[in-house]
C-alpha cells in the first residue's frame, strides 16, 4: 500500500492516465491507430516532468499543506535529482520525433514557462482557480497534440468538442480535490457549471455525431467516479480514485479483446 502511495504523491498516476486517454484518441480519430511508442514516451515524461516541477515550486510558498505537499517536502533532494534525469530523457525523445511534433510541442513548452512563472510570482493567488483552469488546458493540449497534428481536418470541429470534453473532466478533477484541500475555498458553483457543462456537451456529442455511447464510456465512467466523490464521499482522501479514475480507457481497450 505504501508503494502505491508513494507512486501517486510521485504523479505517475497521471502519467498513466495521459497515456491511455492519448492511446483511446488516437484510436477514435486515428482509425484504430495507437500513437508511436516514442510518441507516447515523450509525451509520459514531459506530464511527470510537469508535474513534479509544479510540486517543487508549489512547495516554496505553499497555500495549505497535506501529505502530498510533506512528501515533496521530505523528499526534495531525491525528486529534483528526478527532475534531471526526467528532462535529460525527455530531451532525447524529443529529439528524435517528428519535426512538426517538436514546433507544435514547443509552443506549448512556451505556454509552461509563462504558467510556471505565473506560479513562481504569485499571479494564480490572485485569480481564483486560474491555476486550475491553466493546469488543465497544457494537460489536455498535451494529451491531444498528436490526435490535433495528424488526424484529418474535416474531423477538427469533433476533435476540438472531444478536447473541450476531456478539458471539462480535468478541470472537474483539479477543482475538486483543490476545494476538498482547502475548506476555505469556495468552489461549489463552478463544480456545479463544470458538470452542467460537461453533461450537455456529452448529450450533444451522442445525439449529433456519430460517436457511440461505447467510444464515450471512458469519459462518462471517469465523470462519475469524479460526481461521487463531490457529493457522496466528500473526501480529500479519495484523490488517489480520481486519479485513477483516468484509467478508464482500459474498460475500452478490454471489452474490444472480449469481443473480437
Amino acid at each position: 500500500m505504501r508503494f502505491f502511495k508513494t507512486l501517486h504523491f510521485l504523479s505517475v498516476d497521471v502519467v498513466l492516465g495521459a497515456c491511455l486517454f492519448q492511446c483511446l484518441l488516437t484510436n477514435i480519430f486515428l482509425s484504430g491507430q495507437f500513437p508511436p511508442l516514442l510518441v507516447t514516451l515523450a509525451l509520459a515524461f514531459a506530464v511527470w516532468t510537469i508535474y513534479l516541477v509544479d510540486r517543487f515550486i508549489d512547495n516554496q510558498n505553499p497555500v495549505f499543506h497535506s501529505a502530498l505537499h510533506d512528501f515533496h517536502l521530505k523528499h526534495v533532494h531525491k525528486i529534483k535529482y528526478l527532475i534531471g534525469v526526467n528532462m535529460l530523457i525527455l530531451l532525447f525523445l524529443v529529439t528524435c520525433l517528428p519535426k512538426y511534433l517538436i514546433i507544435n510541442g514547443l509552443l506549448i513548452g512556451i505556454f509552461m514557462l509563462v504558467y510556471w512563472a505565473f506560479l513562481i510570482f504569485g499571479f494564480f493567488k490572485r485569480v481564483k482557480f486560474s491555476k486550475e483552469i491553466s493546469t488543465a488546458i497544457i494537460y489536455t493540449t498535451g494529451i491531444f497534440l498528436y490526435v490535433f497534428s495528424s488526424a484529418s481536418n474535416s474531423n477538427m470541429v469533433l476533435q476540438v468538442l472531444m478536447a473541450f470534453l476531456f478539458f471539462l473532466l480535468a478541470l472537474q478533477n483539479l477543482v475538486l480535490f483543490t476545494c476538498l484541500s482547502n475548506s476555505g475555498l469556495k468552489g461549489e458553483s463552478m463544480l456545479i457549471g463544470i458538470e452542467v457543462l460537461w453533461i450537455g456537451l456529452c448529450l450533444a456529442l451522442l445525439f449529433f455525431t456519430q460517436l457511440s455511447i461505447f467510444l464515450l464510456l471512458p469519459f462518462l465512467l471517469t465523470f462519475v467516479i469524479h460526481l461521487w466523490i463531490h457529493y457522496i464521499s466528500k473526501s480529500k482522501q479519495w484523490a488517489w480514485v480520481g486519479e485513477i479514475a483516468f484509467f478508464s480507457p482500459l474498460f475500452y481497450y478490454l471489452y474490444a479483446v472480449i469481443s473480437t
